[in-house]
């Protein structure tokens, strides 16, 4: 559970003048690496981009890192610096810093904002992007891009990244060096969600010299990457639902249809599908459709289990239910994004 920091719709119309004119001056700026919340950006072109980046260069070595509370621990100090580059009107750079200050009510009680940017605000994400930008993308462009040996990447969405690099050495070397960097501007990692994994097109064989077993897998954007053979025998980085957030979404599903039960069955069932589809159209992309369909299978059961507890005595066998189906049909997953165009 996190605090929001909603404002009054009188401070999110000024907020959003506020955001238009940094980002009008800060877009342009921003690499192209970065996706999160961004126009004309998205979760599923940051994964296609990575996978591409892995299957193109001869990535051997992947670092999967976790910031800390990022949105909480950012110095306000360094925000009005970073913003300050290029923006140097006194009165913008006020209205930053009294929007970095506001803190939140939570249940009748004020907490003063000391570090950190209040999710909820409309302008924090932009905020959260020109921080990254100053404290990681550029300079691991400087320090490993131009100057790296071998070849690497870097993708970020707002405070999720990825980087993957040829030789371990340097793996090893910015894994240590980005927790330095990390902490001279408030932030640290969770050692025990990030680490350093060996991953590629030649992993495979690697490891089972080594008797290591399968190539490890890691997660990005709710997605589990790991090494795969597409019909033709060749290297592939698939992705399927993180197992975290897939229990997640069930329990949230659970939660729902539990609230439903004294419902008409006929709103539940067109709200229903519209979870269903919103579902299928972030998670359905290539590889993944096997966890689609256990996802409709589960919510199928769940649905069933929620019908037949709407009275005392059983409503419906499976046969029933099945016959009610062919009336309120649940949506049914398919693929919408392919990661390999």
């Amino acid at each position: 559970m996190r605090p929001l920091g909603i404002t009054v719709y009188e401070d999110k119309i000024v907020q959003l003048g506020l955001k238009k004119i940094i980002e009008a001056v800060y877009e342009p700026k921003f690499r192209g690496n970065m996706y999160g919340f961004r126009p004309e950006k998205s979760c599923h072109m940051a994964v296609k981009e990575m996978i591409g980046q892995i299957t193109r260069k001869r990535i051997n070595y992947i670092v999967d890192a976790d910031i800390k509370g990022f949105f909480d621990h950012m110095n306000h100090e360094w925000v009005l610096k970073f913003v300050g580059y290029y923006i140097q009107d006194p009165n913008i750079l006020r209205l930053v810093e009294k929007y970095l200050k506001a803190g939140v009510l939570e249940a009748g009680e004020y907490h003063a904002a000391e570090e950190g940017s209040s999710q909820g605000n409309i302008i924090s994400p932009l905020l959260a992007n020109i921080y990254m930008h100053h404290v990681l993308i550029l300079w691991f462009r400087e320090y490993w891009t131009k100057r790296g040996s071998g070849e690497n990447f870097l993708e970020n969405y707002a405070d999720d990244y990825i980087a993957g690099f040829e030789n371990k050495w340097e793996a090893e070397k910015y894994y240590e060096q980005m927790q330095e960097r990390l902490g001279k501007f408030g932030l640290e990692i969770e050692t025990s969600k990030s680490r350093l994994i060996e991953f590629g097109r030649y992993a495979k064989e690697r490891r089972k010299r080594k008797g290591k077993g399968k190539p490890e897998t890691f997660d990005f954007l709710g997605f589990t990457f790991y090494c795969g053979e597409s019909r033709k025998g060749t290297f592939v980085v698939k992705a399927k639902t993180s197992g975290k957030k897939y229990r997640m979404k069930i329990k949230e599903l659970k939660k729902w249809l539990k609230g439903r039960l004294m419902k008409p069955i006929r709103e539940t069932m067109e709200i229903l599908n519209r979870k269903l589809s919103g579902h299928y159209r972030y998670y359905g992309v290539t590889y993944n459709i096997p966890m689609l369909i256990k996802y409709h299978y589960h919510a199928t059961k769940l649905l069933y289990g929620m019908m037949n507890r709407r009275s005392q005595k059983r409503s419906y066998n499976w046969e029933g239910f099945r016959e009610m189906l062919k009336y309120y049909p649940l949506a049914y997953p398919k693929r919408y994004v392919n990661l390999y165009e």
